[in-house]
């Protein structure tokens, strides 16, 4: 490269890239670290599809190249995706370089930023294809790139996934924090979105507070899960919107094709089937198509008779969440929490199927099960004798009359021969029951009392009560730092707790945020995925050993 060539190489304002005949990176130039945000050490060896913000699909890049191998040029739009995760257009001029017999050695690739650009045109093409808010392919540009894929997909073989992602509870902050908030939260959303995104995929915003991705060339199911929980993660996490926090979910729905479609109508359907049995299997979450949901939505699917023989083929697994004390940055107690996991819906936790706790059988399958689970308390106690105490859920339906009461007291008991149990049971229960639970509340278990989630407690129901400790659900903790009216009963709770001498526990924490907030006012006993994801005993048991 001469002295000229070197200078218009390093001081152009336009991105310069030059690669081998692989495609693969081998130059870069200062500008195109400011436009991407990628040194030259980060992408060195690697594809240009690495700056690809998944709005394309493969005829697209097909024909780029096969005008590059006849016309031995190329110039168009193309959608890049920042290091940070951001998306915008870019006008792209690529060439080929030959070596001295003329064959092509490479390629020299330039481009430029064309937001501005955009901004000023009229907005009758661009608005036709991307979405003006997020800057994302509109469901038209979308459904046209899915009917292509899947032409591909039916010639060679391949399967493809279809993704919706509806985010929880977004209209309430539209509501109630004001359309700006709202129209920038839905920016940070579609750019975690986009992080997620392979090269091939695809990323569009289909409604308000939808969006509608198209994995292709995945390895069955198995792949589209493996997004799907990286989508529930990255939208886990609190998102900085006009100098405040705000924690919001998704809900995610898959279908895929051939299996559960072959039309784009039809597997984007079938994907808002899952997607609201996903809602109605408590958020946060995803959920694969079945027929089952067709024949009713949510957990009402299930029956008893499955949940009987999900016991007695050992689909019913018990978990462990660690509990943490913000005193001692240490593990002082655990909670025992089952879930089901099954075939068609994944993981459904506890409070979704112990409603079906009803005849004789399925009790009688579930209360030897959890005989089997229990008894591995005692390795937990042998080993860590210093754990305050253990504890589980009781639903409403495990206490309906005296008999199950007694009966739950009778298993209870059993369990606390090295160590202290601790029963969780819902407020209302506690209070539309007082009189059948009094063996309970008066038995030598610990009592915790939770589900405050519509209205503050009483204090002078829960000076009755008497309870060791009150519990804030995992969804009140997860919407007070949005919601006015949560954040009151969360200082109603604290207060009350304050004044009656017991601890409060948090469930669900999720971010250093809340974490702070909820020290802040004195809340010293948490528990959610800030501090980990549930545990199996074995892993509960490692991870004892370097955190209790």
């Amino acid at each position: 490269m001469s002295s000229i060539e070197q200078q218009l190489f390093q001081g152009s304002p336009q991105a310069i890239v030059v690669t081998d005949l692989d495609n693969k990176i081998i130059q870069t130039n200062p500008a195109f670290e400011k436009i991407t945000g990628y040194s030259f050490a980060e992408v060195a060896g690697e594809s240009l599809r690495i700056l690809g913000a998944g709005h394309l699909n493969e005829d697209f890049y097909d024909a780029v190249w096969l005008a590059l191998s006849n016309e031995r040029s190329w110039q168009g739009e193309i959608w890049n995706k920042h290091k940070e995760g951001s998306v915008y257009p870019c006008w792209y001029s690529m060439m080929v370089l030959t070596d001295a017999s003329g064959s092509i050695s490479g390629y020299i690739i330039q481009f430029f930023e064309i937001s501005s650009i955009k901004s000023r045109q009229e907005p009758v093409a661009g608005a036709a294809q991307y979405d003006e808010l997020t800057h994302l392919p509109n469901w038209e540009m979308f459904a046209r790139a899915l009917s292509e894929r899947l032409d591909t997909c039916t010639e060679n073989n391949e399967q493809l996934a279809v993704m919706l992602v509806d985010l929880d509870r977004f209209k309430w902050i539209n509501d109630n924090l004001g359309r700006s908030v709202g129209d920038n939260l839905l920016k940070e959303v579609a750019n975690r979105l986009s992080s997620v995104v392979r090269g091939e995929d695809a990323l569009a915003r289909l409604s308000s507070d939808e969006f509608v991705m198209m994995l292709p060339a995945v390895d069955g199911v198995e792949t589209a899960v493996k997004v799907a929980q990286q989508v529930v993660d990255q939208l886990s996490h609190g998102i900085f919107v006009e100098h405040r926090e705000i924690f919001i979910s998704g809900s995610v729905g898959i279908s895929v094709f051939p299996k559960q479609g072959k039309r784009v109508k039809e597997l984007v359907r079938k994907a808002d089937v899952a997607m609201y049995a996903a809602k109605q299997g408590g958020r946060n979450t995803f959920r694969v198509y079945s027929d089952l949901m067709e024949r009713s939505k949510g957990p009402q699917i299930l029956r008893e008779e499955n949940l009987t023989q999900a016991v007695i083929s050992g689909d019913i697994q018990m978990s462990y969440i660690p509990i943490y004390s913000i005193y001692s940055h240490q593990v002082v107690a655990v909670h025992a929490r089952p879930f089901w996991h099954h075939d068609e819906l994944g993981q459904i936790p506890f409070q979704d199927f112990s409603a079906l706790l009803q005849g004789n059988e399925s009790l009688a399958q579930y209360e030897f099960w959890l005989d089997k689970e229990l008894s591995g308390l005692d390795v937990i106690w042998e080993k860590f004798p210093g754990l305050r105490f253990i504890s589980f859920r009781l639903e409403t339906q495990q206490l309906n009359g005296q008999a199950n009461v007694q009966r739950w007291l009778a298993q209870l008991n059993r369990y606390q021969r090295t160590g202290q149990i601790m029963v969780d049971v819902d407020l209302k229960t506690v209070m539309e029951r007082e009189g059948e639970l009094f063996d309970l509340l008066t038995s030598d278990a610990l009592l915790s009392v939770s589900g405050f989630m519509c209205h503050s407690p009483s204090i002078e129901h829960l000076k009755d009560i008497q309870p060791d400790m009150l519990k804030l659900d995992s969804d009140l903790v997860a919407t007070m730092r949005t919601d006015e009216s949560r954040q009151r009963i969360v200082d109603s709770v604290l207060d009350i707790a304050d004044k009656l001498e017991i601890e409060v526990l948090a469930d669900g924490v999720i971010s250093a945020g809340v974490r702070g907030q909820l020290m802040g006012q004195g809340c010293m006993l948490m528990q959610g995925r800030y501090f980990g994801m549930p545990l199996t005993l074995r892993q509960l048991l490692e991870h004892l050993t370097v955190e209790h």
